[in-house]
């Protein structure tokens, strides 16, 4: 794995256990066991790798949310939008850095930028997938309450893992991300006639 790869996957991993805001990027250098001087010959510093990191999380999961578009069009089901609500609960969790504090978008451009189209993308394949199970008869409702729930999904997604997280539930983060997506879809499974 090349330096750049290592320095951001160490970043993830300490942002998501530590918080971005205590630490800096000679915290990051240091915990690797390299100089902050190599740190610095890749990056500008800890906001450049934070932009880097929203900006592959950005991108993988525009990857998923295409797929679960396409699948939830070709045949719309409540089993496969679970299964890519899980999904994306997965993913969030592997970024849940941000979810705990997206403040970080206000003080750095690029990150906001990412996280724009992260929850649009949300929630406009949310959307897709709740209205075709509707035009298909498998949940009621109308457009705007499959708009409101899509856009109350879309946030639930990030805030829902780390909230089971901060309340102490019991279980490894396998099962919290489990339980998240099942109550994530319960207000879906209550519009089943």
């Amino acid at each position: 794995m090349k330096t750049r790869d290592r320095i951001l996957e160490a970043s993830r991993e300490l942002f998501n256990q530590d918080g971005v805001a205590p630490l800096s990027a000679v915290d990051i250098a240091s915990a690797m066991g390299i100089s902050a001087g190599h740190l610095y010959y890749h990056f500008k510093g800890k906001p450049q790798i934070l932009a880097e990191l929203m900006e592959a999380y950005a991108s993988e999961l525009a990857l998923v949310l295409d797929a679960a578009t396409t699948a939830c069009l070709r045949e719309p089901s409540l089993e496969m939008l679970w299964t890519h609500v899980h999904i994306l609960v997965e993913e969030a969790w592997d970024a849940r850095f941000f979810y705990r504090e997206p403040g970080l978008a206000i003080e750095n451009t690029a990150v906001a930028q990412s996280a724009r189209r992260i929850l649009t993308g949300q929630r406009t394949a949310l959307l897709s997938c709740l209205e075709a199970l509707r035009m298909k008869g498998t949940i009621g409702g109308t457009l705007q309450s499959s708009q409101g729930l899509a856009s109350q999904m879309s946030t639930l997604v990030g805030f829902h893992p780390v909230a089971l997280e901060l309340a102490g539930e019991a279980g490894s983060e396998r099962e919290r991300i489990a339980r998240a997506a099942a109550q994530i879809m319960m207000p879906v499974a209550a519009l089943a006639p």
